[in-house]
């Protein structure tokens, strides 16, 4: 494995860790007062944004990047890919639950019980993606 390889290795693992504490950022904004503080809506929207959302495509590349070049893990390899079908839901969640109840709350209202459930799912499938990277079963 050459330099470049181990580079990218490390920042996708490091990106996984970044990923799992901006989802536990993110659940501890909604369940705290994000719902219904607009400020704190705010902050929630720009760490949903570009710490989970933007971290997180960056991290599918790149370890896209490390399965397809074959240097790493072989194409094959089942694990990486139920990762990668894990990250489907998050973006699912982001786009019909999360985004929309933040703009509620920026916008001076209250977000419902959706943005909670949001962020629940989207921590969960971390969990799940971190486990499956971690293991390697």
């Amino acid at each position: 494995m050459g330099g470049v390889e181990v580079g990218l290795l490390h920042l996708h693992r490091t990106l996984g860790y970044l990923l799992f504490v901006v989802a536990l950022v993110d659940l501890v904004l909604v369940i705290t007062k994000a719902r219904s503080d607009a400020r704190l809506a705010g902050i929630l929207s720009k760490v949903h944004t570009f710490g989970m959302m933007g971290a997180g495509r960056l991290n599918l590349v790149i370890g896209i990047t490390l399965l397809v070049t074959g240097q790493t893990y072989p194409i094959a390899t089942w694990w990486a890919w139920a990762g990668l079908a894990l990250w489907v839901p998050i973006e699912i969640v982001a786009k019909r639950l999360i985004k929309p109840e933040i703009a509620v709350a920026v916008d001076g209202g209250t977000a419902s019980g959706r943005l909670a459930l949001g962020a629940a799912i989207e921590l969960l499938c971390i969990v799940a993606i971190f486990g499956l990277m971690s293991a390697r079963p």
